[in-house]
Parts: structure tokens; C-alpha cells; sequence
């Protein structure tokens, strides 16, 4: 398996999105990562040494707030949602973790 490069920046639906490393964000909050919605930003968690993360812990973190942008989005063009999808922690860390392991365990020909 690969690790998942952690980008500096991406869009959604045309809104820049910041990936900010955030030394005290598991200090200050108990968390790994937050999906920053009034800042467009994810924030994370990176390794440390009071806080020490594996690459696919942050990788999984990664795709754990991006999932939250991403339903986010979609429930706000999704006329019938009844819910705040991007709120069901359940569903956004599964999908996020589905999605992690998809791009890291993905081969390719020619080896690149």
C-alpha cells in the first residue's frame, strides 16, 4: 500500500479548500482533523512527539474530512436530504476510510 499525499489545496464546486497543519488541534480539541467549514479549510493533526500518527493515520484523517466537505456539498444539491449527512460521523468516517484504502491500495500499469 501506498501512502496518500496530503495536497496543499483542492476545489469543490469552484470553493478553494486549505489543508493547514494544526500542531495543537489534537490538544486543544482531542481530535485528529476538522473540516473547517467558515475558513474552507481541513485541518490535521500531524505527527508528533506528543502525538505521535502513522502516514495512514493522517491519510485516513485526510479522507475522513474530506468526506465531510464532499457531503457537505451534496446534501446542499440533493433536494430531498433530510439530514446533515456531513454530520453522521458514522458515515463520513466509513466512506472516508473506504476511500482512503481505494487510492492507496490502487495499482497501476507501467509502474508509475
Amino acid at each position: 500500500m501506498a501512502d496518500l499525499r496530503i495536497p496543499k489545496r483542492f476545489q469543490i464546486l469552484g470553493q478553494t479548500i486549505e489543508v493547514v497543519w494544526d500542531v495543537e488541534l489534537n490538544h486543544k480539541n482531542d481530535w485528529n482533523g476538522s473540516a473547517v467549514y467558515r475558513k474552507n479549510q481541513i485541518r490535521i493533526q500531524p505527527n508528533g512527539d506528543g502525538t505521535p500518527r502513522t502516514q495512514d493515520q493522517i491519510g485516513h484523517t485526510f479522507c475522513h474530512e474530506l468526506m465531510h466537505w464532499i457531503l457537505y456539498y451534496a446534501a446542499a444539491f440533493y433536494p430531498s436530504s433530510k439530514e446533515h449527512l456531513h454530520q453522521d460521523e458514522g458515515l463520513v468516517d466509513l466512506a472516508g476510510g473506504l476511500l482512503h484504502q481505494a487510492l492507496t491500495s490502487m495499482e497501476y500499469e507501467g509502474g508509475a
